[in-house]
C-alpha cells in the first residue's frame, strides 16, 4: 500500500447533525459555502451530507 496517502478522517455524526440544524436554522446565513469554510470541508462533502440529512429527516 502507498504509505504517503493519508485519506481525511471520517466526519462524526455530530457534526454532521450540527451542519443540518445550522442550515436548517438559517440557510441563508449558513449557505454550502459558509459551512465548508466553517467546518474546513469540500462543497460537495456538505451538499451530500445535508441531502443525506434531509433524507434521513424525511424518512
Amino acid at each position: 500500500l502507498n504509505p504517503s496517502f493519508l485519506p481525511p478522517p471520517p466526519i462524526s455524526d455530530a457534526q454532521r447533525d450540527e451542519m443540518y440544524r445550522l442550515y436548517m436554522a438559517d440557510p441563508e446565513k449558513n449557505s454550502v459555502r459558509a459551512l465548508s469554510q466553517r467546518f474546513h470541508v469540500s462543497l460537495s462533502r456538505v451538499d451530500a451530507i445535508l441531502r443525506l440529512k434531509g433524507m434521513q429527516s424525511a424518512w
